[in-house]
């Protein structure tokens, strides 16, 4: 049996050029995960696994310090691509190059709240499409392509660490979302909904044993659960 915590990265840079790195916020995020995890002495690590992109990596060096501060330095990590994101913007790209009735995103008007909610029902309607697997041929890694590298990576993961162990993998929500729905058997466009549902920094515990993914909890922030915080709370 192997459990999982498996982590969605902190809040990245949304509206900046590059999305890839976190936001100052998102550091924080990962600095409390990290001081939260840390000091509960019952959750512990025999290994970490972290995507190869530079939030990931940003977010598990927020985790580390809050375990380094508490004196339990973490495992080193293995580096796994395939636990990377897909590709939002090609996604999005595709979709709305054939969906013309969709009104193309207005970059400077990102940062406003109401602007945010706007991309995201674009972006819910993207990942449905592509959910749907009408755009395999649009784009160098349609959805099943996505869902058999997530597979292949857990395989990887769970034959290296197969028995009584924990291991800590930080990933994006996408990733996180595939497991879900492994764990509980829905539909692809079920999985896309999870996808969107799920917070920065936030925590989605699995077992694996016999060949089965269960599900123990969903996007948690037991981080960020003190009066006042619900403020730091983030999707993007």
């Amino acid at each position: 049996m192997t459990e999982i915590l498996a982590i969605r990265h902190a809040q990245a840079s949304f509206d900046a050029d590059d999305y890839d790195q976190l936001s100052t916020l998102g550091e924080d995020q990962a600095l409390r995960l990290g001081r939260w995890l840390a000091a509960d002495h019952d959750i512990g690590f025999d290994a970490v696994v972290v995507g190869a992109m530079r939030r990931h990596q940003q977010t598990l060096a927020g985790i580390e310090q809050g375990f380094a501060e508490a004196g339990r330095p973490l495992p080193e990590a293995e580096i796994d691509p395939g636990f990377n994101e897909f590709d939002h913007g090609a996604v999005l790209s595709a979709f709305l190059a054939t969906h013309p009735q969709h009104r193309p995103i207005d970059r400077e008007a990102m940062p406003g709240p109401r602007d945010r909610m706007q991309v995201a029902r674009y972006l819910l309607a993207a990942l449905r499409h592509w959910a749907s697997g009408a755009m395999e041929s649009q784009l160098d890694e349609g959805w099943f392509g996505f869902r058999a590298r997530v597979a292949a990576a857990m395989a990887r993961l769970t034959e290296r660490h197969h028995g009584r162990e924990r291991v800590l993998l930080v990933t994006s929500g996408g990733v996180v979302a595939q497991l879900a729905q492994r764990a509980l058997e829905v539909p692809d466009a079920r999985s896309v909904d999870l996808n969107i549902a799920i917070r920065n920094s936030a925590i989605s515990e699995f077992v694996v044993f016999d060949g089965g993914v269960r599900l123990l909890g969903f996007n948690q922030l037991p981080h960020l659960s003190a009066p006042g915080e619900r403020k730091l709370w983030t999707h993007f």
